[in-house]
């Protein structure tokens, strides 16, 4: 029996064999694969130069990809890449209305690219917008100032990119929202899971166990954190803290899914020698015993980012199983399921 894997929820395009050289009229950009880099298909040069010069002419390319007129090769890859992952018609098969905006969307988007990408044809539109050949072209406003806020934001995101559904041959795909995650009001400086495009915001109240739940589903998934210098403490001093962290624990084990995350570097050979090896040890021992008498998963984390990316994704995953399970999927896959 195998566990499936939600899969990331854009790279399903439709391909296309119809040959570049049997179109004689303008069409529509054919819709990429989000997953996939863009080729420069020959129908770029055959559609008409006169609608296209008019396109360019009236279509602010950086404004649509959100870029300054500067911006690099790779900037520009970027952030066709993350436009096309949100505007992807797939994203939007339960509205006609809304898929048909994203694809008209989608086919901006793709114009924009192939012509910034391509250095000869950035170089004409380049050329055209600053000196364009109609005497009374249309007002827009500066592309200036929205491209330097934009890449801002995209440096800020952190973790998977990319949200989540469940597929099951022969079933309609389940897509997977952002979820919410429960903080509880006695954790002590807090993650905020900021940045972070599978989870949708935090709620904090006094939770059962544990310091973070899921919204969404707060029965199934509980995860408490320590820091390394705290964990280092309750190994240190079994007689005074480590009879009270073990009974911080014990309320988990209502939890089918229950985690201890370390955030933090462990040192275990602090002291050299004979005393290093006897402290690594007994850290080993220690960890190795928590897992077999609660049934705790432990994550270990080298930061605080670490950490928080690793919740946050864990708390995603755990939901998307669940959520195929209450739509009757299970959790088991057969061969043709994806």
């Amino acid at each position: 029996m195998t566990y499936d894997t939600p899969s990331t929820i854009f790279p399903q395009c439709r391909t296309r064999n119809a040959r570049a050289e049997s179109i004689h009229q303008p069409m529509p950009t054919p819709i990429m694969r989000a997953s996939a880099s863009p080729s420069h298909s020959a129908t770029l040069h055959h559609i008409d130069q006169g609608h296209r010069m008019r396109d360019e002419r009236t279509t602010n390319y950086y404004a649509i990809l959100e870029l300054s007129p500067g911006a690099s090769d790779a900037e520009i890859k970027r952030a066709w890449h993350e436009h096309m992952q949100v505007w992807h018609p797939d994203r939007f098969v339960h509205s006609p209305t809304l898929h048909r905006k994203a694809e008209a969307r989608t086919q901006l988007i793709n114009q924009a690219y192939q012509t910034l990408s391509d250095p000869a044809a950035r170089a004409r539109y380049d050329a055209g917008r600053q000196h364009p050949s109609s005497p009374t072209p249309p007002p827009r406003p500066s592309p200036t100032p929205r491209p330097q806020a934009a890449p801002r934001p995209r440096q800020e995101l952190r973790g998977p990119q990319t949200m989540l559904n469940v597929t099951r041959f022969s079933h309609p795909k389940i897509m997977v929202p952002a979820i919410h995650m429960l903080v509880d009001s006695r954790e002590h400086l807090p993650y905020e899971f900021k940045g972070l495009v599978r989870i949708a915001g935090t709620i904090t109240q006094t939770l059962p166990a544990g310091d973070y739940a899921i919204a969404e589903a707060p029965a199934i998934f509980c995860v408490e954190r320590r820091r390394v210098e705290e964990f280092n403490t309750i190994f240190s001093n079994p007689s005074d803290n480590r009879p009270r962290f073990l009974r911080e624990l014990e309320p988990l084990l209502a939890y089918p899914h229950r985690f201890l995350v370390i955030e933090g570097a462990i040192q275990y050979n602090s002291g050299g020698g004979r005393l290093g090896q006897y402290h690594r040890n007994g850290m080993v021992d220690f960890l190795d015993a928590l897992t077999a008498r609660f049934g705790l998963q432990i994550i270990y984390s080298d930061s605080r980012e670490e950490a928080e990316e690793r919740v946050a994704n864990l708390a995603a995953l755990h939901y998307a199983y669940h959520l195929a399970e209450q739509q009757g999927l299970g959790r088991c896959l057969t061969e043709n399921d994806a």
